[in-house]
């Protein structure tokens, strides 16, 4: 085993302390690119080697099984003689209940591996997308522990949108415990909801259970959920340890179940907690993690490594987007780099296939990380099983956009409309082809995607955890970031923090794009910016100072026109009105979606001399004080 001061070799003092502290329990706050899986590794090595943990009584909770793996392999690199216990929290418990079942003689229940295959079997008339949805409320109520007969209140409070009504959700969440049971069978969730009731009910071999693993380590905890948070308490003793890792500014599984509030309010949870914060970022330059705060409206991470390019912001005009990235991503494949050096991020799974294409038809090699098998998709199986599998596919194109089909929620009708403009572009190239054929092309196109050496398609949600040195991020328009069904403060606070993940997976140079105007049947729709477009502003502040045009400075009037012209065409509304402009076309954005105004206005007015004072003035806000703070005060403090 490695020494205990070598297992500190190459810490930051930062690291070192949430490494070696003896404080229990302890969470650990990590930013993005902070090192934390070196940290939950070292610490778990470092104190086994001091003797005040058995490595032998260790066990690791992660979300997955690939996170699992990792640590694993990291610790046995340590040096650390017996393999340290890592698995998921639905692995961790179905163990448990195992020895249970083995301990008392009883027979084994058959696990339901996919519930939604359940589902389909018992509701053979209804849609496979309907189903899809049907399984993710069954999910969501299960991660909360809430019951069918409480799922309608709940789903009201939550604004969820269940799929046809949330009657028809309680009935066949009703119906499917009951058919469970009835067969002898239990799923994932019930796995959680067991283990918590026997840890809780069988005394003797729950303290057994909490001897044999009593060190816990926790990955991810802004990822848990009420279940898995119950069962976790299950876990602890009079004599365990626990360490939770986390961090608040990457909470971005709320649609599936988890709670934030576990890790933003962790004292309340496990009370006399101590915290250790690792803040410095070891992944991205320094203008990448200042956009990143802006998106979040905070101070940024440190960054350990030297300064880089500024991000960059491209507008695009009708569907041009997908053409725009493909070409910059051929711009940035140096010669001898691998394209696996770049990736492309969308908020949803329906962006994709054009972006892929796009890539392909620029002999750029592409794989799908947030894609997944297009032709396994429920909404796709359900469109090709409407459609005669050897009739030509130029008629079922036809059919299809005369004929109704099912109401689907907007992503994944934007994901039948991503897969019909695949069709009629196989069209182009197959005029005669039949259903059966196109599929199988599909098919082979799949195959080729999962090239070695390949530019990454990813949602931001599959992203997470990755990074790449050049990271092209798509569709910054409000409707898709945040998404349209964003309808909540909470689900808007997580589209930020989506976002925040998708731009910290950058390590070198980050560029974002955005369509002025998308195509949408027949007609054309224009876009608005998303609203942490800018973040991704660099305006240059160091310009000289021009008279803005009339008609901008009569914008200001139009409403209030109440306010005298001669106040309004003030030497600092002037420069203020010339700053806004610049920061604008850097950013190929309308300048009031830089500061509106209503902002300019007040800030001429009121004379703000601190940030503070700055970040008080409506329209403001702290985020973009923070980051246009410097140049506004120099203007608003100037004489007239």
């Amino acid at each position: 085993m490695s020494s205990s001061a070598s297992l500190l070799d190459g810490l930051t003092d930062q690291q070192r302390d949430a490494v070696t502290t003896s404080a229990d329990p302890l969470c650990i706050i990590a930013g993005a690119g902070s090192g934390k899986t070196r940290v939950l590794t070292r610490r778990i090595a470092w104190h086994a080697t001091e003797g005040s943990i058995d490595p032998r009584r260790v066990l690791a909770l992660t979300f997955t099984r690939r996170a699992a793996a990792e640590l694993r392999g990291r610790t046995r690199r340590l040096g650390l003689r017996e393999d340290v216990a890592a698995g998921t929290f639905h692995a961790a418990a179905l163990a448990i209940l195992r020895r249970f079942w083995d301990s008392t003689g009883r027979t084994h229940p058959a696990l339901v591996e996919r519930r939604m295959s359940f589902l389909a079997k018992d509701h053979p008339r209804i849609e496979r997308s309907t189903i899809a949805d049907l399984d993710a409320e069954i999910g969501w109520a299960r991660a909360r522990l809430i019951t069918p007969e409480a799922y309608g209140d709940a789903a009201a409070a939550a604004k969820r949108r269940p799929p046809r009504s949330a009657d028809f959700v309680a009935k066949a969440y009703t119906a499917y415990q009951a058919k469970k049971h009835e067969r002898r069978m239990i799923d994932f969730d019930d796995v959680l909801a067991l283990c918590h009731s026997t840890m809780q009910r069988e005394t003797a071999f729950a303290d057994a259970q909490r001897w044999r693993h009593r060190h816990l380590f926790v990955d991810e905890f802004q990822d848990v959920n009420p279940l898995q948070f119950a069962v976790l308490q299950s876990m602890l003793g009079p004599e365990s340890s626990l360490v939770v890792v986390g961090d608040p500014d990457q909470a971005i599984y709320g649609w599936n179940g988890a709670e934030p509030d576990f890790l933003n309010r962790i004292d309340d949870h496990l009370p006399g907690i101590a915290l250790v914060h690792l803040r410095t970022n070891f992944r991205s330059t320094p203008e990448i993690l200042a956009a990143a705060g802006r998106v979040l409206g905070k101070d940024p991470q440190p960054s350990s490594r030297f300064r880089g390019d500024s991000p960059t912001l491209t507008a695009c005009e009708l569907d041009d987007e997908a053409a725009t990235i493909a070409l910059a991503v051929r711009r940035r494949h140096k010669p001898g780099a691998p394209w696996r050096h770049q990736a492309v991020l969308a908020r949803t799974n329906a962006q994709l296939p054009a972006l892929r294409n796009a890539l392909e038809a620029a002999g750029i090699p592409t794989r799908s990380r947030g894609e997944g098998a297009l032709l396994r998709r429920p909404e796709i199986i359900d469109l090709l099983d409407r459609w005669p599998k050897s009739g030509g596919l130029s008629a079922a194109l036809t059919d299809h956009a005369t004929a109704e089909g099912p109401a689907l929620d907007p992503e994944r009708a934007a994901m039948v409309t991503a897969f019909v403009d695949i069709a009629r572009d196989h069209l182009v190239l197959e005029p005669d082809a039949s259903v059966d054929e196109f599929v199988t092309a599909l098919r082979h196109d799949d195959r080729i995607g999962t090239a070695g050496d390949a530019v990454e398609l990813a949602t931001f949600h599959s992203a997470k955890g990755l990074e790449w040195p050049i990271v092209h991020i798509a569709g910054l328009e409000d409707g898709m970031v945040p998404i349209a069904f964003a309808r909540t403060r909470a689900a808007r606070d997580e589209e930020q923090r989506l976002l925040y993940v998708a731009v910290t997976r950058a390590q070198s140079e980050l560029h974002a794009t955005w369509c002025t105007e998308r195509t949408v049947g027949d007609r054309v729709l224009g876009r608005p910016p998303s609203p942490w477009l800018e973040a991704f502003v660099n305006p240059d502040d160091s310009a000289p100072t021009e008279t803005p045009p009339l008609h901008q400075l009569r914008e200001l009037l139009d409403d209030s026109p109440d306010i005298d012209l001669a106040d309004v065409t003030t030497p600092i509304v002037t420069s203020l009105e010339a700053w806004r402009e610049r920061a604008a076309n850097a950013a190929r954005v309308a300048p009031t979606a830089v500061l509106s105004d209503d902002a300019l206005r007040s800030i001429a007015e009121r004379r703000p001399a601190s940030i503070d004072e700055l970040a008080e003035v409506p329209g403001v806000g702290a985020g973009k004080a923070r980051r246009f703070g410097p140049r506004l005060l120099e203007i608003s403090t100037q004489s007239d």
